[in-house]
């Protein structure tokens, strides 16, 4: 069988609710040489059947449904499966963003020389309130901001597979393990392309920007900041880390009205609410 020049990467775990509309962007695509590798942490709702249900509309469909640790070490079992010669991971409430994604992106990562390792492509964040702000993926000068906080959103971030051959995200890390693996494998700008497209639609609040988990996935990230010799107390990092305490006192106090609460206050602001008025996220629950 021809390898295909895509793999797509969706970690499931009791994910039916969210994973239709995702992998609906996928069934849409113009572009056909691409795979689809599910990798289910042994799921109790409807999520297997639903992604077999998809074989008929994608061009290559692989499920596994196998008990893991994680998302992390879900991603690292779906790894030896890969056939594509670049890999992008999907959260199972994220989309494509319209049909053509896939074509713009092939175009340009398939003309890539063999240093680049990363294709850096631009993320929609999608508010519960419809509204919408986009995040570039800028590979110039990633690594002088890698210290200070992730420089790409992963979701839409193409990774050369080849990558995986000596690498695995670390497990130990539950919610910020795509961050280390970056540290790990970007030595130089030289190693990332800037692809100027628009490739996911991703709805925010999930786990990392939970105010119930943000103070964990900033302690992991300042980890991993230490780990790879980058400084930890900064400006960039300590501010953000306070906030994510204030916000989890807030939660510890008002029990679950504290989400709605936050909300509210971010509305007096002028700002979209993050975490009520949506469809509960179920990507995963690992934190």
């Amino acid at each position: 069988m021809k390898q295909p020049l895509l793999s797509i990467v969706i970690a499931t775990c009791n994910s039916a609710a969210v994973l239709q509309s995702c992998l609906e962007s996928l069934a849409e695509q113009r572009f056909r040489d691409f795979e689809v590798i599910i990798q289910d942490g042994a799921s109790t709702d409807d999520t297997v059947g639903l992604a077999a249900s998809f074989a008929p509309s994608l061009p290559r469909l692989d499920v596994e449904s196998v008990a893991d640790s994680g998302v992390y070490d879900a991603w690292n079992k779906a790894l030896p499966r890969l056939r594509g010669a670049w890999t992008l991971f999907l959260g199972s409430d994220d989309r494509l963003d319209g049909p053509d994604v896939l074509e713009r992106c092939a175009t340009v990562l398939s003309g890539l020389s063999g240093q680049v390792l990363y294709g850096c492509g631009d993320v929609l964040y999608v508010y519960p309130d419809g509204s919408e702000v986009a995040y570039p993926g800028r590979a110039e000068g990633a690594l002088g901001r890698m210290g200070e906080h992730v420089p790409f959103c992963h979701s839409s971030l193409w990774h050369r597979t080849t990558l995986f051959a000596e690498h695995r995200f670390a497990p130990e890390f539950r919610i910020a393990a795509d961050y280390d693996f970056i540290c790990r494998t970007w030595p130089h700008d030289g190693v990332g392309h800037t692809l100027g497209i628009t490739v996911t639609r991703m709805g925010v609040g999930g786990l990392s920007s939970h105010p119930r988990h943000r103070l964990r996935t900033l302690w992991e990230n300042a980890r991993i900041a230490r780990r790879h010799g980058y400084p930890v107390f900064t400006a960039r990092r300590v501010v953000p880390l306070l906030k994510a305490v204030l916000l989890w006192g807030v939660c510890a106090c008002t029990g679950k009205r504290g989400p709605a609460l936050l909300d509210r206050l971010r509305m007096l602001r002028g700002l979209p609410p993050c975490w009520t008025t949506q469809t509960p996220t179920t990507t995963r629950s690992d934190g």
